[in-house]
């Protein structure tokens, strides 16, 4: 599409998870308001000219109302601050890469989301660890990315799973939301734009 980012441009990028990061846990605002996503989603397709209807109304519903709008504002400081953009790395990234542009229109996210991670089989990172400490799976879908894309030249990781053995020095835990001191750390590590 034009106008579009391509991999092949982005030297900085943002590996995202999305629970955990965007979406607190024991955030259910879209189970007390499930019964009006339906309008919700006609509302939302007729305004921006995509097919929410046709998209799980939970899902829709938790990115309309779960995904913390400060969280949100945070993802959008490190990429304006940055340059940077995201690749998802969270389980979401099953929904495929339209599809998830789809959702993060909803918070005027959707030009930064350029690509989703492969995925490593639990087995497959079971054989593939040959040191000390265990490399998870999403690691490993990580490094496969940034090995595949070398015009990568820094990167992090924002999750709240702990990925930190194999992405020492670019890696960001969460617990519940991120926050301002992580999204600090995450420009510091991606380099700030020079001005």
């Amino acid at each position: 599409m034009k106008g579009e980012f391509i991999v092949e441009n982005c030297e900085k990028i943002i590996f995202l998870d999305i629970d955990g990061v965007l979406q607190g846990y024991g955030n259910g605002k879209r189970f007390e308001r499930i019964d009006s996503v339906p309008a919700l989603q006609k509302a939302l397709s007729d305004k921006y000219g995509v097919d929410y209807v046709a998209c799980d109304k939970y899902d829709i519903g938790a990115v309309y109302y779960d995904w913390n709008p400060h969280a949100v504002s945070l993802i959008k400081k490190m990429l304006h601050a940055t340059g940077a953009r995201i690749v998802i790395s969270s389980d979401w990234r099953l929904h495929g890469l339209r599809r998830l542009k789809d959702f993060f229109r909803l918070h005027d996210l959707h030009e930064y989301v350029i690509d989703i991670t492969g995925e490593v089989r639990f087995e497959e990172a079971r054989a593939r660890n040959k040191g000390p400490g265990f490399i998870d799976s999403r690691t490993f879908e990580i490094l496969d990315y940034v090995e595949a894309h070398p015009q990568i030249k820094s990167f992090v990781a924002i999750d709240d799973m702990d990925l930190s053995v194999g992405l020492e020095g670019h890696f960001v835990k969460t617990s519940h939301l991120i926050t301002d001191g992580q999204c600090d750390k995450c420009i510091e590590i991606l380099g700030a734009l020079q001005e």
